[in-house]
């Protein structure tokens, strides 16, 4: 990942930052800025197809819940994040609907794996479980996380935590298998459905 040499000293910085390019889109780990990778039509697919089918969920159940699509989310500490979707509670606050990014906790967080796994992996689990959100999805669709990593062996899979008592356990999901959601308990999804998405 590059790194841009501006600094933002707090989140509204770093929510407020536009470089002048509208492709570009950047986290802000430990104070800095850090550019993401531009994603594969693969990623953009996954993305789409879990939004539309979490969407379908919490409207057909009534849910208040919302699905946000890389919107920057506040992490303890000099970070932000922009997962790929995250799954939040409606504010009930109007004030608290007009601030930009995520403040809350969300229900649940989606990371679709790309060449910055390791990121997804590590990082990103250690802040996700600091900031107790319920269940992390990590899709592997790709097949790129080594063996030493997995529980299950190097391929395609969709890595399911889910914290109790403060920390994530965590579950994998092969193809042909069933990928069971906390947040959406009645959803059945597929590994295949989710990794064919743009099919």
């Amino acid at each position: 990942m590059l790194e841009v040499l501006l600094k933002p000293q707090s989140f509204d910085d770093f929510v407020d930052f536009d470089d002048g390019d509208e492709v570009n889109e950047y986290e802000w780990v430990d104070g800095r800025l850090v550019l993401m990778p531009e994603p594969t039509d693969e990623h953009e697919e996954i993305l789409e197809f879990l939004s539309f089918m979490f969407e379908l969920q919490y409207r057909r159940l009534k849910l208040g819940y919302s699905i946000r699509k890389r919107n920057a989310l506040k992490i303890p500490g000099f970070k932000g994040r922009r997962p790929d979707i995250a799954v939040i509670q409606k504010p009930s606050d109007r004030k608290e609907g007009k601030k930009r990014g995520i403040r809350t906790v969300p229900l649940m967080v989606v990371e679709i794996a790309s060449n910055n796994w390791s990121t997804d992996l590590v990082e990103k689990q250690e802040e996700y479980q600091l900031l107790e959100v319920p269940e992390y999805w990590i899709v592997d669709y790709e097949g790129q996380i080594p063996a030493k990593y997995c529980n299950r062996g190097k391929g395609q899979k969709v890595i399911v935590l889910t914290l109790v008592k403060g920390e994530y356990q965590s579950e994998e999901y092969l193809p042909g298998e069933l990928v069971p959601c906390l947040t959406f308990k009645e959803m059945s999804l597929t590994v295949d459905q989710i990794i064919n998405a743009a099919e």
